[in-house]
């Protein structure tokens, strides 16, 4: 008797079990197109509205829409060609589908790049808008059918460069000259590093690091060191159509980091009357380097007024301004990042 009760209880727990697993399924809302779906929280029920195609889901704050504002708080869109989604704003690589033909898609998790609630009652958004949108980066994704999503696939750069890396031990180990490391695309530093030091290979390092906002990391490769030194990179790698590409190459009077978050600085110095540095952005799935302002003291060019300005790609078109001028607007790219690179001995 007791044994059948004790299995009467087992049954009645695994059944429990299972309606509370159900229960629990049932608070999560699916919202799905033919090659993913996306999970949202019980609490967003009645909150949004959404635009399904086949190949994105974006979602939509109720209230907000209503209002005439757009109300667009986030979207997911899969994406076969990386070049396709490259140079569009507000948008990052969050991982990759595969399909059951075994196309590789992208996958791009999409937020707005304007105000889409009532900003006229104030500067909060509503509730439910900030609840959607907040729900971007943390919502949970799942491939149809026979369809694999894959999170974060893509965009890591120790998923992405290990071969780069070896191949820069590689060049340290068998002491590639300058004229060998020049002939495949990397800086003429790592020579003159190996020869002042005993164990080279603690003294490179590396770090991955986003440096366009686009969701894939880049690999930066540059010397360990202190002071005005620390965080120069000698060589920067990106993802072109998802294989890497090599950027470029900094030395000692060619000096490259990484300011104020996302711009590619080069500090450059041809002499004690000529220095300058640019300020560039890293275009998305290419390794173009964008520029967008450059500024240079040039005593050859005007002993008497040095300072010069120039302003987007056009690195030739220089323009003569007073030194205070020139400062001020310098000052804003001093937020250098110090980068605490791995040495390139702790790669297995």
């Amino acid at each position: 008797m007791k044994k059948c009760l004790f299995i009467l209880f087992i049954c009645s727990t695994i059944i429990l079990s299972v309606i509370s697993a159900n229960a629990a399924d049932k608070k999560n809302i699916t919202v799905k197109n033919r090659m993913f779906a996306l999970t949202l929280p019980e609490e967003t029920k009645g909150l949004f509205k959404t635009e399904i195609k086949k190949d994105k889901i974006c979602i939509y704050d109720k209230e907000s829409k209503k209002a005439g504002f757009g109300g667009f708080a986030f979207g997911v869109k899969a994406y076969k060609n990386p070049a396709d989604h490259a140079l569009l704003p507000g948008g990052e690589k969050i991982g990759e589908l595969v399909d059951k033909k075994g196309v590789l898609y992208d996958m791009v998790l999409k937020y707005p790049t304007d105000v889409q609630y009532d900003y006229t009652k104030g500067s909060e958004a509503p509730k439910s808008y900030s609840l959607l949108y907040d729900l971007g980066e943390s919502v949970n994704i799942t491939g149809r059918g026979k369809n694999t999503y894959y999170k974060n696939q893509g965009t890591k750069g120790e998923d992405l460069y290990q071969d780069i890396l070896k191949k820069h031990i590689t060049a340290i180990k068998e002491k590639w000259d300058s004229v060998k490391l020049e002939e495949e695309n990397m800086s003429y530093m790592y020579n003159v590093i190996r020869a002042g030091n005993k164990n080279p290979l603690d003294k490179v390092g590396y770090i991955f690091y986003d440096a366009n906002a686009d969701g894939i990391d880049e690999l930066l490769i540059g010397e360990i060191a202190d002071g005005e030194w620390k965080g120069v990179i000698y060589d920067m790698y990106t993802m072109v159509n998802r294989t890497p590409k090599h950027v470029v190459s900094g030395g000692t009077r060619n000096r490259y980091y990484i300011c104020n978050g996302t711009f590619v600085c080069n500090e450059y110095s041809s002499g004690a009357k000529e220095s300058g540095l640019r300020v560039y952005v890293l275009v998305e799935n290419s390794t173009a380097l964008f520029g967008q302002v450059g500024f240079k003291y040039d005593a050859y060019e005007n002993p008497k007024n040095p300072w010069f300005i120039s302003y987007g790609a056009d690195e030739n078109q220089w323009k003569n301004v007073p030194e205070q001028f020139f400062r001020e607007r310098k000052s804003v790219f001093n937020q250098y990042k110090r980068f605490d690179f791995i040495p390139l001995n702790k790669i297995k």
